[in-house]
């Protein structure tokens, strides 16, 4: 994949991390500490894995 293709995959996976995160927070407070470092680590994984495939110039 291109390098531009991973910035937008990049984006969209961060921008879906903070939807998640905030939707998490507001309904399940009490789990939100635990459920959004496991979204952070899961976007984390997504992101690198995305990294292994970009085609340096």
């Amino acid at each position: 994949m291109s390098k531009k293709v991973f910035n937008l995959v990049t984006g969209i996976v961060g921008g879906a991390e903070v939807i998640a995160i905030a939707i998490v927070t507001f309904i399940q407070p009490a789990f939100a500490v635990a459920i959004n470092a496991s979204i952070g680590i899961a976007g984390t994984a997504v992101i690198e894995i995305c990294n292994q495939f970009v085609k340096e110039a």
